[in-house]
């Protein structure tokens, strides 16, 4: 992350720096007398260009040898004139430092020192007491700005390995307080048909052997099995045996095995499969459809579609529809706005087809009431 974060700006800049010098040494007419020193630029330009088409991590270090030649040469050329270039050998140093590991933290400073003593030796420069102290500063420079980095870079990754700490226990603790709200609202769901039971239980000990006493108590108990059986698929485990499951033979069979009132338009673009589990992938429909078929008018549409690589099943009614606050609270756990059922469907579905791969969006339908969207990978042959 901090060696993309740096590159990024650093293969732009190099490109500025590049044509920055062209148009200074060409208002100069430094050009016009080192018509050399107009390739050499031309040559770094373009494969700057390169680099930012072809962005590869193995040039990585080859990209730091070459913008330390380029700085030479321009410095080679200009060493009396523009010898504060020099100052340009720090930006290879330092992104150097910042990407690679600290055993070879001294390479490229090292590197740096050497040919900036070339320059000196080609310029035929005396090594005079000045000179000497000129390559002395420049290394020292080039080594504590390589440390530098290096520091820099150890306390940006301990800053992202504590950031993602703190990411992981929020995470962690919102798992737990998601726990705490379903626990407390498995209790409430719970407790209202246990004390109908309760209540029941203590009407018979006292003799009182009402029929309807007997029908709330066989209903509350049913109530309490459905809501039992769904909580047990809700909480089933992530990873279950997957197959090849036809969407069309899935729902064909569903609607099957239903008493419908109501009209049903199914339509199928493609005969397409996906890889799930299938009885746990026919829940996931059913409900859905159940839903929609509990909410229509009249009417429900269901249409199966392939986009790319995604099956899409589409289910709409022409009912009231979902307020649009509620949509993003349709898929929770015990949410419920009808007067009888557990909660759990939607959350069921949602939670099934996201173990599958994919998802399920709630919105408005040209019907006039809800739509939900299932979107499943494709199955595809190897």
């Amino acid at each position: 992350m901090t060696l993309s974060f740096f590159y990024n700006y650093y293969i732009i800049g190099r490109i500025i720096f590049a044509l920055t010098l062209l148009i200074s040494f060409q208002m100069t007419e430094l050009l016009n007398k080192k018509p050399l020193l107009f390739f050499i630029l031309i040559v770094y330009l373009f494969i700057a260009f390169i680099r930012i088409i072809i962005k590869n991590k193995y040039f990585l270090y080859l990209d730091f040898f070459i913008d330390m030649i380029f700085i030479t040469a321009i410095l080679h050329y200009n060493i009396n004139t523009y010898s504060f270039l020099s100052l340009f050998y720090l930006f290879p140093i330092f992104l150097s430092s910042v990407s690679i590991k600290s055993k070879a933290l001294f390479f490229f400073p090292a590197f740096a020192s050497i040919i900036y003593m070339v320059i000196f030796y080609m310029n035929e420069i005396t090594f005079s007491n000045e000179g000497i102290i000129n390559i002395l500063l420049h290394s020292l420079s080039f080594f504590i700005i390589a440390f530098a980095a290096d520091a820099m870079r150890d306390k940006l990754d301990k800053q992202s390995k504590y950031i993602k700490t703190l990411e992981e226990e929020k995470i962690r603790m919102e798992s737990y307080k998601r726990f705490y709200r379903i626990s407390a609202d498995l209790a409430h769901e719970l407790r209202n048909p246990l004390a109908t039971i309760s209540a029941s239980v203590q009407f018979l000990k006292e003799g009182k052997n009402d029929p309807e006493i007997i029908d709330m108590l066989s209903q509350e108990t049913t109530r309490l099995v459905n809501i039992a059986n769904d909580f047990l698929i809700y909480c089933r485990p992530e990873e279950t045996p997957k197959e090849e499951v036809n969407v069309y033979d899935v729902i064909k069979i569903l609607l099957a095995h239903k008493k419908i009132e109501k009209k049903i338009f199914f339509d199928f673009h493609d005969n397409v499969s996906v890889m799930a589990n299938r009885t746990y992938l026919e829940a996931a429909i059913d409900n859905i459809i159940k839903n929609a078929i509990e909410a229509a008018n009249t009417a429900v549409s269901i249409n199966i579609k392939k986009i790319n690589k995604f099956v899409f099943i589409d289910v709409e009614d022409d009912g009231s529809g979902v307020d649009d606050s509620l949509k993003d609270k349709v898929f929770e756990p015990f949410f419920t706005t009808k007067k009888s059922g557990t909660g759990l469907g939607l959350s069921i579905s949602y939670r099934l087809i996201n173990s599958f791969g994919g998802t399920i969006i709630c919105s408005n339908s040209k019907m006039g009431g809800a739509r939900f969207t299932i979107k499943l990978p494709l199955y595809q042959k190897t």
